[in-house]
């Protein structure tokens, strides 16, 4: 049975308007600026940075935007053995933004915020039950990055652009046809985001760089009690 759009809303997890602004997001715009000084820049990611673990991050990082490697084998591993998303998501391979395309766009930007969420229990990721246990973990994700996506936009950073982790098809419309591919409007527009991996980016080799562990969830037939955490991960480019 096809959910309703009302039902597709109520499940997305979101924050409440006033919570956002009681720990200081979205006060007032401010106009939009092409030239930006690093002091100003850096000050404004130490704002996303404290507001990504109010919103619920472990961890959360500023780095310069020529620390993510952009490889296009992300994108094979989609393609082989395929992913049960590949052509079937408008954000997903290979209708998501190439690998060229961010190998190329990735050094326009001087800075980005990376987030870290502990998938808590961490067996949602490594033994699921179904589907909703590893989506609502991605749904989080999602909404935290286009959140802190949000904030830069009104700060005047026209250019920020954020990616989350795991497709939105599963975290977002429960695996149901995407309506993109359709030709309909999005159920979730400017709450669904391509997966980092989905573009290229190299989460592995960011992730180790920053100090965080990774592990490959889900390997069987490997117990769950063998993995000692774990992980989601997002990515804002502001400037």
């Amino acid at each position: 049975m096809m959910e309703t759009k009302s039902e597709a809303k109520d499940r997305f997890a979101r924050f409440d308007r006033a919570f956002l602004r009681q720990i200081g997001m979205f006060q007032k715009p401010r106009r939009f600026k092409t030239q930006v000084s690093d002091e100003e820049l850096l000050e404004d990611l130490e704002r996303y940075r404290e507001f990504a673990l109010k919103l619920g991050c472990q961890d959360a990082k500023i780095i310069p935007a020529s620390m993510v490697k952009v490889d296009e084998r992300l994108r094979l591993k989609c393609r082989i053995s395929v992913c049960h998303h590949y052509n079937n998501c408008i954000n997903c391979p290979p209708h998501s933004p190439t690998a060229e395309e961010m190998a190329r766009i990735v050094p326009k930007y001087r800075y980005a915020l990376v987030i870290k969420r502990d998938v808590e229990p961490k067996e949602d990721f490594i033994d699921p039950k179904k589907e909703e246990d590893i989506a609502r973990h991605y749904r989080k994700n999602m909404e935290i990055v286009g959140l802190i996506e949000a904030q830069a936009f009104s700060d005047g950073y026209y250019f920020a652009m954020g990616f989350a982790g795991g497709s939105c098809q599963h975290a977002l419309c429960m695996m149901q046809p995407c309506n993109v591919l359709q030709g309909k409007r999005c159920r979730f527009v400017l709450k669904s985001r391509p997966a980092m991996e989905a573009v290229g980016i190299d989460v592995v080799d960011l992730a180790t760089k920053l100090g965080w562990e990774v592990y490959p969830v889900r390997a069987r037939p490997i117990p769950p009690e063998a993995f000692p955490c774990a992980t989601t991960f997002g990515i804002v480019f502001v400037h």
